[in-house]
């Protein structure tokens, strides 16, 4: 929702600034007794003065608004996604961090450093990562012989970058026949 934010506060600034001039014009066009230039306002204003509280399209609105806006807010307050995943540092003053691109790429490369893989597809996900690696070889004997060296060099890796919260590893390897 983040990336909606910017494009629908411009919009909703520009309706502010078109609502805005035509209520400055509208207040003029009153002021020299004329009638309504842009909008016409006065049927609106007559219906508001007919219509009660508690009519019942009064009430649909407000519920239809206040839904909206509730809906709205939970959007907002829902937590952003970690886009960083944050590393141990040697001094407190340092923040040292890795994307999950960043990861799923270092990740790729530990698995496809074994002899026999020929490629691998990562997934970093909040709290877990998947390797899914691909071996050159046919048949799943050969698929299960690499399951284990891809998994040392993965955990490695990941050991070795020394991250706060660790993801949990899932490590899929799949024969050639594919």
């Amino acid at each position: 929702m983040r990336v909606l934010n910017r494009p629908l506060a411009f919009i909703l600034a520009a309706a502010l600034v078109v609502a805005s001039i035509i209520v400055i014009i509208e207040v003029i066009a009153a002021t020299a007794h004329h009638g309504p230039v842009v909008l016409h306002w006065t049927t609106w204003y007559r219906w508001a003065q007919s219509t009660r509280w508690d009519a019942r399209v009064v009430q649909v609105w407000s519920a239809i608004l206040i839904v909206v806006g509730a809906l709205i807010l939970a959007v907002e307050l829902k937590p952003p996604r970690v886009t960083r995943l944050r590393l141990h540092a040697g001094h407190q003053a340092t923040d040292a961090a890795l994307t999950r691109g960043g990861l799923a790429g270092t990740l790729r490369a530990a698995a496809t450093s074994i002899d026999g893989i020929t490629g691998a597809a990562v997934t970093v996900r909040r709290g877990r990562t998947v390797v899914a690696a691909r071996a050159a070889a046919r048949g799943r004997g050969a698929a299960d012989a690499l399951k284990q060296p891809v998994t040392d060099a993965v955990r490695s890796r990941l050991d070795g970058l020394d991250m706060d919260h660790p993801p949990h590893l899932k490590v899929r390897v799949t024969s050639g026949s594919r």
